[in-house]
Parts: C-alpha cells; sequence; structure tokens
C-alpha cells in the first residue's frame, strides 16, 4: 500500500492512499489483472489532527485504477473538489 500526504490545501491536509487488490472475476470464469483502489482521508489543521469525523462522498465515475499513483492522484483531486465545495457551502 501507498500513501501521501499532501497540503495544506485551503486549511485541510490530504492523505491519499493507494491498495493493490485482486479484481473479482468475469463472469465467464476468467480473472482480471490486479487493481489498486484508492482511498482518502482529510483532516483540519494538521496531518496529525485527531479529530476525525467520516462522510461517504463520491470520489467520481471511476474507483479502480491500473496504477499506484492513478489511484493516488484521482482520490486526491476528489478531496480538493470535496474541499472546494464544503468551504464554498460554509
Amino acid at each position: 500500500m501507498a500513501e501521501r500526504v499532501s497540503g495544506p490545501y485551503r486549511g485541510y491536509y490530504i492523505s491519499a492512499s493507494a491498495r493493490l487488490t485482486q479484481a473479482p472475476d468475469q463472469a465467464d470464469g476468467a480473472s482480471n489483472a490486479p487493481i489498486y483502489v484508492g482511498t482518502v482521508s482529510v483532516a483540519e489543521g494538521s496531518p496529525d489532527n485527531v479529530r476525525r469525523f467520516e462522510a461517504l462522498v463520491d470520489v467520481g465515475a471511476q474507483q479502480r485504477f491500473s496504477t499506484e499513483d492513478d489511484a493516488l492522484v484521482n482520490v486526491e483531486q476528489a478531496a480538493r473538489a470535496y474541499i472546494d465545495r464544503l468551504l464554498q457551502n460554509s
């Protein structure tokens, strides 16, 4: 698993991670190649901020990625878009 922290972006730190996993089998029984799944966490003020909240948010249409870097880049962009929406509504 790879992880990188970036920020601050508008007062928030973004922790993006990519985990290698086996793709589900196809209907015909053939197995797909391994894929990366991206996840992201956002912390206000400091990357070590212990105050946490959980929310389900749309991180984009693509949820599986062929490379580790693709996963990290896409979930980080989704987090930045989420922060932009969050601050626009406040």
